[in-house]
């Protein structure tokens, strides 16, 4: 029986930027004296990292972010290299704060409570809650994932892979700062222990996606290393950008 790793809740900002390879080894340059490597990152490849978005048949959560709707939320599964489990998590946003709930599963749990890869006829839709093992306590995060399940009829809908390479602040323990390279996404194949090999490109090889997070507000340091370097933020979501080249011919991002 599998039990739940740990589940980590907590409020954040986010800011993105979409940057050059060049521009990004510049700016990681100068953020050198300010921050410390992610002990899980190699400081020249980074890590990979595979997620698999559900959705409705709709699209809810896809045109939710393009409306901009001030409250919303999406349903993924998150596995990291090495790692013998995924993440189920949930991802909300209220205004301009972002709220992650997840936790740590194995692969064949999520799999069976999740009725993923099942015959609908014999076992039930996707995201129908499966054997959720009545000698433990079901988790609230998996419970709420059943539930949007149910409420949208999810089903997974596009596995988006990339590398990431991470930085701590190294004075702001809320600071967390993400280079991630090598955007790819597959609409097919959308198998949670199976990381698709081949994928069509979110955005041209040469560009990076900059993600600074922290709770409060940014450091000034790092606004004037922003100034400096000439950033410009972007509203850009990996989901919504590999759904739109996907179905929309990039229409919409």
């Amino acid at each position: 029986m599998a039990t739940p790793q740990y589940v980590r809740s907590f409020n954040r900002f986010e800011y993105k930027y979409v940057v050059s390879h060049d521009e990004a080894a510049a700016f990681r340059e100068s953020l050198g004296p300010y921050t410390t490597q992610d002990p899980h990152s190699d400081p020249e490849r980074g890590y990979p990292v595979y997620s698999i978005y559900w959705d409705s048949p709709e699209l809810t959560f896809f045109w939710e972010k393009l409306d901009g709707v001030k409250y919303r939320r999406k349903l993924r599964f998150r596995r990291y290299a090495g790692g013998d489990g995924a993440f189920v998590e949930i991802k909300q946003r209220i205004d301009r704060t972002v709220q992650k709930r997840r936790v740590l599963l194995d692969v064949p749990t999520i799999q069976r409570r999740f009725r993923w890869g099942a015959d609908e006829a014999d076992e039930g839709a996707p995201g129908e809650a499966g054997d959720l093992d009545a000698a433990a306590r079901p988790d609230p995060v998996e419970l709420e994932a059943h539930f949007l399940c149910r409420h949208f009829r999810l089903e997974p809908r596009v596995a988006v892979s990339y590398r990431r390479q991470a930085l701590f602040g190294r004075y702001e323990q809320d600071l967390r700062i993400t280079f991630d390279s090598r955007l790819r996404y597959s609409a097919h194949d959308l198998a949670l222990d199976e990381p698709f090999e081949i994928g069509k490109q979110i955005l041209p090889a040469d560009r990076v996606v900059l993600e600074i997070k922290f709770n409060e507000r940014v450091p000034l340091w790092l606004c004037k290393l922003i100034q400096h370097h000439g950033l410009e933020m972007v509203r850009m979501s990996k989901y919504c950008s590999a759904v739109d080249r996907e179905l929309f011919q990039a229409r919409f991002t």
